[in-house]
């Protein structure tokens, strides 16, 4: 059975084991280097003195005064003794001791347990220096180090108890809070936000959780709009072919004529069910992060030339004449995606613009421009166009036939390949652009 521990405990145990790991390691450098880098120090500062002594041994007034002084302050002896036996040493008295001690760095052993380092080295023709330092403070001082880690040990762990309570009660209570906002989430409760006012990574989840919560209503109001929008769309199509389906299976229209009518409407809302369907499903698979497409090389112009000749119908029905200027141009993409964008923006040209007018197409600071005349007049938040099942007002009021998805297509397979585009309104003109330059 796995063992639950608080954030407290975790922290508090964690607190510990630094605490005693830091005082153990203190403790143990203080074993088996400590004395070492005592040591080392105290004989760096007796080759300082001896290269003193050895400037001063001409000043023999001076090298009096700093022989007392260094005795004094750092309880460090200095023995001056003359091979010629011409000449009087300092502090020489118990020199004799020494008389044995090698040149250099010695550990000399006394009575009573003494311990002393000892440096011999001739600084002149005639003088040798002695210098003598008692190693003794080192051992006096490992039990009051001893003592000083305990001490340091408690009074470390009741700080970090203190601390840690705090600290994870700070985390613990931000935690809290975090997960009662994301269990409102989980049940599609977006009414309250997350506030957390420390400055660090729980502040940046915090931020986080909040901008996850709105993406996500946003995505379920669009997708209820959507489903709405599609609901109502479809709704229209199959009333219509409900009602002269029934009208033609009960034997009440009996005319010939009447009845061909009657098959020819419910074939077009049929015809215009499949479409809808069709965008739809593509529509859903287009929006996937992780939709891919294969990509080739083809002409736009060609490209442009085969949708124009697709609607001629309804160029001829309304008497449009199609003003190109655009040369040969080679692009790279999804030659069946890129047809869906011309199809949509040589149908929609076709039908938002009046009789007897010109669509133009052409190349403009690196932009492919669509460019005519339109019903819709001003419009001031021209990205809602981009939304499935918008249309306007003006192509409502004037019964154009369209699901509103077209331009919804166009955004999503030009954003699939990173062509910028965008719409004008100006003047009564619609002008559709995107750069496949970039």
């Amino acid at each position: 059975m796995k063992i639950k521990i608080s954030l407290f405990k975790k922290i508090f145990l964690f607190s510990i084991f630094l605490v005693i790991f830091t005082v153990s390691l203190s403790y143990i450098l203080s074993i088996s280097v400590a004395d070492t880098f005592y040591m080392s120090r105290r004989k760096n500062e007796i080759i300082k003195i001896k290269d003193n002594v050895k400037a001063l041994l001409k000043n023999e007034e001076f090298l009096e005064e700093y022989i007392e002084n260094i005795k004094d302050k750092e309880g460090i002896n200095i023995y001056i003794e003359n091979d010629s036996n011409n000449r009087h040493s300092h502090h020489g008295r118990n020199r004799n001791r020494y008389k044995n001690v090698e040149r250099g760095f010695q550990v000399v052993s006394l009575e009573n347990n003494i311990m002393l380092l000892v440096y011999k080295e001739k600084i002149s023709k005639q003088d040798i220096v002695l210098i003598t330092t008692s190693l003794s403070v080192m051992g006096n001082h490992r039990h009051e180090v001893y003592v000083l880690n305990l001490i340091t040990l408690i009074v470390a762990l009741g700080i970090s108890m203190i601390i840690s309570r705090i600290f994870a009660k700070n985390i613990t209570d931000n935690i809290k809070a975090l997960n009662r906002v994301a269990q409102k989430i989980s049940q599609l409760d977006f009414s309250e936000k997350s506030e957390i006012k420390t400055s660090d990574e729980l502040k940046k989840l915090s931020k986080s959780i909040n901008i996850m919560a709105d993406n996500i209503s946003s995505s379920i109001d669009g997708l209820n709009t959507f489903v709405s929008n599609a609901s109502h769309e479809l709704k229209t199509p199959i009333t219509v072919i409900d009602t002269h389906a029934q009208l033609l299976l009960s034997g009440k229209v009996a005319d010939d004529e009447e009845k061909k009518n009657y098959y020819k409407v419910i074939l077009k809302e049929s015809g215009y069910m499949n479409t809808l369907v069709k965008d739809l499903l593509l529509i859903s698979k287009l929006s996937s992060k992780e939709v891919k497409i294969k990509k080739e090389s083809f002409d736009l112009y060609t490209l442009l030339k085969e949708s124009i000749e697709k609607f001629e119908f309804l160029e001829l029905k309304k008497d449009i004449e199609w003003e190109i200027n655009l040369d040969k141009v080679e692009v790279i993409g999804n030659r069946k995606l890129m047809e869906i964008v011309f199809n949509n923006l040589v149908q929609n040209a076709l039908k938002y613009s009046p009789e007897n007018s010109v669509i133009k197409v052409y190349k403009e600071d690196d932009k492919i421009k669509f460019e005519n005349l339109t019903y819709l007049g001003e419009v001031k938040e021209k990205d809602k166009l981009f939304q499935p099942f918008f249309r306007g007002n003006n192509a409502t009021e004037m019964n154009i036939d369209g699901s509103g998805l077209g331009l919804s297509l166009i955004k999503r397979i030009l954003e699939i390949h990173s062509f910028e585009h965008g719409i004008k309104i100006e003047n009564n003109k619609f002008i559709f652009y995107f750069d496949i330059f970039r």
